[in-house]
């Protein structure tokens, strides 16, 4: 027994430095020590739950949605390394901001292409908006060709169903109505 052991740990310091993996099994029992609810039921990263110390809970940066593009950008539009990678709609939007008149809102995600860099953090380093680079997570109905999931960076917010506006998204209907009350200065 101690050889079949013994192979697969030195199958895997070939494939994973041992730098790398001790630093990131301590990372993710960081994770569990400063928020284990948070971390075993959300997809967020253990790098994100960790990160979300250096501000208060009850922070925007802390509520484990991502921050909008225009708060990183100034435009509701996908930032450059970045694709759409899927999009859900808010079936009760009551704001005064974008869509308003519609009462609808459709979130898509813009996450980041899988040959660009990403650091998990507040948007703007700023603890009252959101993350963004924190939580790997695709609903996948945009650019299916691009495989994989990564971070998303940020969203943008559209009036019309996202499958009329863009060819790359198809109709599939995802919705979650707890982002509804979800508002930037710059939407």
């Amino acid at each position: 027994m101690n050889w079949l052991f013994d192979k697969v740990v030195s199958g895997l310091d070939r494939r994973i430095p041992r730098r790398s993996l001790l630093a990131r099994a301590a990372v993710a029992g960081s994770a569990l020590a400063v928020a284990p609810v948070v971390y075993l039921t959300r997809s967020l990263s253990a790098m994100a739950v960790v990160t979300c110390s250096d501000c208060g809970s009850g922070s925007a940066c802390c509520d484990g949605w991502t921050a909008f593009c225009c708060q990183l950008t100034g435009s509701n539009t996908c930032p450059p390394n970045t694709f759409m990678a899927g999009w859900w709609k808010c079936t009760s939007y009551t704001g005064s901001r974008l869509c308003s008149n519609q009462n609808v809102r459709y979130y898509v995600d813009c996450n980041r292409t899988p040959t660009a860099g990403c650091n998990c953090k507040c948007a703007n380093n700023n603890c009252s908006q959101r993350r963004t680079c924190c939580n790997v997570f695709r609903y996948g109905q945009c650019n299916t060709e691009v495989p994989g999931v990564t971070e998303v960076v940020c969203r943008m917010v559209t009036c019309v169903n996202p499958s009329q506006l863009f060819v790359n998204c198809n109709a599939t209907l995802l919705v979650e109505n707890a982002v509804c009350g979800h508002e930037a200065g710059c939407l």
